[in-house]
């Protein structure tokens, strides 16, 4: 899909200044991350045994000063095209420790927040160390961190990506498999990966208007759970889907019946304010 559609999604622009978007970010994509353009949106896990907020997933937007904010189904293919991924991963991870130690320090409570990696970044020879050398830098307890391995492409090496992910499990991390369902992850991967949790991706939940659906669902979510991984059911926005979640056995859920993604300034405060923890869900 060309910039100019994805892109017309979230603005009315004209399509002449819809291409002209995509021209910009190829040429400005390394400025606007070496002047910190980007700012960080959270989007909170809901822990149903609980009914409380598990975890907060890190998303990004690109503020542009001229056209807004920009959202990362525009700005991630050319971050891909240009290969800035390895480079982008260590600068949103960067970001959200500094949050959350600056959180942390005010006295804000939360399970642990994950970021979003790309498989060649995650396979890269140094990548672990990087991850633990940065959050060292800022004081952030290991396991106040997930790793969450995305679906959008395949991975450079795959030997080497296991290994990584093993060390940083080891040093306290958390794995997490994010959007099962719509990429390249196989069988074998959730044989080899040290998965803590797997998230089942909301096109498989949508599925679930049917009895094969609804079979299929609960079988990938019993299979996860024998494998040691607990599951976040995506994309969540009616009751019916979920009492559904909740009854297939999943132990999380994520969607916009619970939260909308939230400016990082303001996410503990929408927290609070939540009606949907007090059982209202």
């Amino acid at each position: 899909m060309s910039f100019a559609k994805l892109t017309n999604k979230k603005k009315n622009v004209a399509p002449d200044a819809q291409k002209t978007l995509g021209q910009e970010l190829q040429e400005r994509m390394a400025e606007f991350l070496d002047r910190d353009m980007f700012s960080l949106v959270i989007q909170p896990v809901l822990d149903f045994q609980t009914n409380t907020v598990f975890k907060g997933e890190v998303l990004s937007r690109l503020d542009h000063p001229e056209r807004g904010v920009i959202f990362p189904d525009v700005f991630l293919p050319v971050i891909a095209t240009l290969n800035l991924y390895s480079r982008f991963d260590r600068y949103i991870f960067q970001k959200s420790c500094v949050w959350l130690q600056r959180s942390l320090a005010a006295g804000e409570k939360m399970e642990c927040i994950s970021c979003n990696f790309s498989r060649k970044t995650l396979s890269e020879t140094t990548i672990a160390q990087d991850l633990i050398r940065i959050a060292n830098n800022y004081g952030v307890s290991h396991d106040k961190l997930a790793i969450e391995i995305t679906e959008r492409e395949k991975n450079n090496d795959e030997k080497q990506l296991i290994e990584n992910l093993h060390v940083l499990k080891e040093a306290g991390f958390r794995i997490i498999l994010d959007d099962y369902g719509t990429g390249v992850t196989s069988v074998n991967d959730l044989l080899n990966y040290p998965l803590d949790i797997v998230k089942i991706d909301r096109s498989l939940l949508l599925n679930t208007q049917t009895e094969k659906g609804k079979e299929e669902f609960c079988a990938l979510v019993s299979m996860f759970i024998e494998r040691g991984a607990e599951v976040v059911c995506e994309g969540i926005e009616t009751k019916e889907q979920n009492d559904f979640a909740r009854s297939s056995g999943c132990r999380y859920g994520q969607g916009f019946l619970y939260f909308k993604p939230i400016r990082q300034d303001q996410v503990f405060e929408m927290i609070r304010k939540s009606s949907l923890l007090e059982g209202e869900v």
